[in-house]
């Protein structure tokens, strides 16, 4: 029977956040909306155990305490009834499986030799690179496990490598593993958290290990006692930097932090982070110390100019001994800054392989920077980039979560304001011709036909605007359906309301044989029915337009809506001017519920012209979610100028 190993008791229990902290907000209203919002809440969560992740993870300096912290810790994650974490010793040439468990039971651990060409693992290893394994049945490669143990039931399979990506000349330390006895158990949202857990154990893991071979080689070789001092002071504030930065979600403070660090650690006059836009490229100073930290401020480096701009785009570190002899020196900042450059180093700010910025250092004061000083700065980069995006997440979660709160507490006050003046107003006065007809029953009888006549228009009147509510809080006909036949089931319906001085229309535009658009995903087509709903009902309400037309149209790339009216229009630059203290959610509804789906938005408005209101929803899921991460990466939702030429409504290519 194998023996069990007893998890190790860390020297001491760090802070973390509780997984519930983010309650779930009671959602009252149409049913996308609190989708959304248990959508948030997950992720919300999500962000919250990776957090914690991060800071049990860097509690210990101790390997085997990390090992086994890597285990539970995923476990608030992931499923890890079936688990594995090797690691490999290069000495021996060996992968060593440190941890295994088969469904949810701890099992004897085991080694293989390397090379193993039909191994997952060594090839996790050797690549660098995860590997998803839908059906071990359609691969030549086989889990090192049923090498061992043949009889092990293993169908599909998840390996990540651990490895952190900013570290120079990093090689992956080892692999986590999940497998499964069903196939397809593991999906690509499975990959990106255990890789997320990967980055930051491989960063817990070498530090532990730098430190236990700096303690090991201090008491064999008393003459290195300075040097494997200043290594372990180096680790100890390293563990400090993701502590600190560990201790809050709040963008500025996660900055300020890490530029303290900084200075503390690395003596320098001068230093800076820029993060990169994700419009154009170019990268936008955040946070800077030294003398001139406000001045720098303003400065953005254009994509590619720079030793900043170099390092962006190669995602490798750069150190320049003297700045004046090379020609990348991006000399504007100092120019008008009057701050005389000597020296610098640069490293990336590298997240899921993407450099989203840069973090330098200017003018070390005590000579050139060295290779310890690009270690010491790239390990704070890692730490720095995982930190800016978990508190980017964080806010853009948080913002996303108020925003559809504050959505449903306007739906409730619309619905309230159209009750109040619909159909309230219209059983008042039946009330009313009832209390009549009582009366006119007892004094003059031929006085109720009349009365009957117009309390039964009244009342199908109210049962209209009633049915129309209810239509539009939950359009069943958009399920069965889709989305053309619901939108001209609600614009049939506005139509009877707005009457005969008012016309609707919809325009379909598609190659789908059955002339309406085809068949989306149940949030697309929720979405632009929220879209089409709200915007028609304020041209009716508040433009007093005459003539309101929709326009669909489906294309291979996504799906173009186009609501046109020729109301009173408005002048959209006052309106986006003062729009963050206004009460209606109108417009703010339109971009972020386009934007939520990757999709972009576009208002075009002139006073007494009328107002065109255009959104754009791709259709294609990895384009779909490049747009989502990033406008995310932005740190906010953007607001478009237009859509682009070739997006446009017009051509729709």
């Amino acid at each position: 029977m194998a023996n069990t190993p007893k998890p190790p008791v860390p020297n001491a229990q760090p802070k973390k956040w509780p997984l519930d902290m983010f309650e779930k907000a009671e959602v009252i209203g149409e049913q996308p909306d609190r989708k959304s919002v248990e959508r948030l809440s997950r992720d919300l969560k999500e962000i919250t155990a990776l957090y914690n992740v991060g800071v049990v993870l860097n509690s210990s300096l101790n390997p085997k305490e990390v090992i086994w912290a890597v285990y539970k810790e995923s476990g608030r994650l992931v499923d890890t009834s079936n688990f594995a974490l090797a690691i490999l010793d290069q000495q021996q040439n060996r992968l060593k499986f440190m941890l295994v468990f088969e469904n949810g039971q701890n099992i004897q651990p085991f080694s293989v030799d390397l090379p193993n060409p039909n191994g997952l693992t060594a090839a996790v290893v050797s690549t660098q690179s995860p590997l998803l394994v839908h059906n071990l049945s359609n691969s030549n490669r086989q889990f090192e496990l049923n090498q061992v143990y043949p009889q092990k039931s293993v169908a599909s399979w998840l390996g990540v490598p651990i490895i952190n990506p900013v570290q120079a000349n990093e090689t992956a330390q080892g692999a986590i593993i999940l497998w499964s006895p069903k196939p397809d158990a593991f999906t690509n949202h499975h990959l990106w958290l255990l890789s997320a857990i990967g980055t930051q154990a491989s960063i817990a893991i070498r530090n532990a290990r730098l430190y236990e071979s700096s303690q090991r080689r201090a008491a064999e070789m008393a003459h290195l006692k300075d040097v494997a001092q200043r290594q372990a002071d180096e680790m100890k504030f390293l563990n400090d930097v993701g502590r600190t930065l560990s201790s809050t979600l709040n963008l500025e403070k996660v900055l300020t932090s890490i530029m303290e660090q900084v200075d503390e650690m690395l003596a320098v006059e001068a230093g800076s982070l820029l993060l990169t836009d994700p419009n154009d490229g170019d990268l936008v100073f955040q946070i800077a110390l030294g003398d001139k930290a406000k001045e720098v401020k303003p400065f953005r480096v254009p994509k590619g100019q720079g030793i900043a701009g170099q390092v962006a785009e190669t995602g490798k570190p750069l150190v320049i001994a003297d700045v004046k002899s090379d020609d990348r020196h991006f000399k504007q900042v100092d120019q008008k800054t009057h701050f005389h450059t000597r020296n610098i180093l640069c490293v990336p700010l590298i997240l899921r392989d993407q450099v989203v910025g840069v973090l330098q250092v200017l003018n070390k004061k005590t000579g050139n920077f060295t290779q310890r000083d690009v270690d010491l700065l790239s390990s704070i980069a890692a730490y720095a980039a995982i930190a800016i995006e978990n508190a980017r997440l964080y806010e853009s979660l948080e913002a996303e979560h108020t925003r559809s709160i504050q959505a449903e507490q306007e739906a409730r006050k619309r619905l309230a304001n159209d009750l109040h003046d619909g159909p309230t107003q219209l059983v008042a006065a039946i009330m009313m011709n009832l209390d009549f007809a009582a009366k006119a029953l007892e004094k003059d009888p031929s006085l109720l036909p009349p009365t009957l006549e117009e309390m039964a228009d009244l009342a199908s009147r109210a049962s209209h605007q009633m049915r129309t509510l209810l239509f539009e809080l939950r359009p069943l006909v958009l399920e069965t359906q889709g989305l053309g036949a619901a939108l001209q089931v609600f614009l049939d319906r506005r139509q009877k309301d707005a009457g005969p001085n008012t016309r609707l229309s919809l325009e379909i535009d598609t190659q789908n044989p059955s002339g309406d658009i085809s068949r989306q995903d149940g949030k697309i087509e929720a979405t632009i029915f929220a879209v089409v709903q709200e915007t028609v009902n304020n041209a009716i309400k508040h433009a007093r337009a005459k003539n309101i037309k929709v326009t669909l149209k489906e294309t291979a790339k996504g799906i173009y809506t186009t609501i046109a009216d020729d109301g009173v229009g408005f002048d959209v630059e006052q309106v986006l001017q003062n729009y963050e203290t206004r009460g209606s959610l109108g417009m703010l509804n339109v971009r972020e519920r386009a934007a939520s789906l990757g999709g972009e938005s576009t208002i075009e408005s002139t006073p007494g012209k009328g107002t065109t209101i255009s959104i754009y929803v791709p259709k294609d899921g990895a384009e779909k979610t490049r747009r989502i991460r990033q406008t995310a990466a932005s740190g906010v939702l953007s607001w478009p100028n237009s859509l682009s030429k070739s997006e446009s409504p017009a051509d729709g290519s």
